[in-house]
């Protein structure tokens, strides 16, 4: 584990192996905990509003979705990206829960999404033990009635995947109130299911980090009062 601070937002690394120990104590408490997958755009969002900074470092565990971050907080081994690339974690922690027999509630903003998100799930592990499923706009967006479908269906492990950052103010704001074990985000933008990205999508994805980087830079600057 690394502790890193960007932004003004303090964050933890962990690699696979810990964050799969990490998941195996999630599992075995009985309160609800916390995973979200984050990216530099999200972070850079976060700086500029302290509730949503509140939210981010308050989730129990937190995945880069790209090694960006690492990459700004010059942490990133070659290791790690390789783990964060390949998206070794989410790959073992479907199969953990898929030989654990794990119940899955699966949440998504639409129905269109819904059945989407049921599609990359069946890509990643054919398998799970789905026990229930449901979309935001079928609860009106209300959150009492969303833990009451909780509640009832009582699942291990939901995995959500909702415009950022719907769901982790919902785990901050309700799941305190929420009979599961594990609640982990896979929000749009932060997750790509893409093996072989595209030259323009590399190229993109190089530009916003140089962008993100200059940002840090400027932040840190700011902050020890250099020039």
């Amino acid at each position: 584990m690394q502790k890193f601070t960007l932004l003004g937002i303090t964050l933890y690394d962990y690699g696979v192996r810990e964050a799969l120990r990490n998941t195996d104590r999630f599992l075995a408490t009985g309160g609800l905990n916390t995973v979200a997958y984050i990216s530099s755009a999200q972070i850079a969002q976060a700086s500029r509003d302290e509730g949503l900074k509140d939210c981010v470092e308050q989730l129990d565990m937190t995945v880069c979705t790209e090694p960006d971050l690492l990459e700004a907080a010059g942490i990133a081994g070659r290791s790690r990206i390789h783990e964060i690339d390949e998206k070794i974690y989410l790959r073992e922690l479907f199969r953990k829960l898929s030989r654990n027999r794990n119940s899955v509630y699966l949440l998504a903003d639409t129905l269109a999404d819904l059945e989407e998100l049921e599609e990359l799930i069946q890509e990643y592990q054919g398998n799970l033990f789905i026990r229930g499923h449901g979309a935001w706009e079928a609860f009106d967006r209300q959150p009492e009635r969303l833990v009451n479908e909780l509640n009832d269906v009582a699942p291990d492990v939901i995995v959500s995947r909702m415009p950022w950052p719907e769901d982790i103010v919902l785990m901050k704001k309700y799941g305190q109130y929420v009979n599961s074990r594990l609640w982990i985000s896979l929000p749009y933008g932060a997750v790509s299911w893409i093996q072989n990205p595209s030259f323009l999508a590399k190229l993109k994805r190089k530009i916003h980090f140089r962008l993100f980087e200059k940002r840090v830079q400027e932040y840190n600057n700011k902050e020890t009062g250099a020039k």
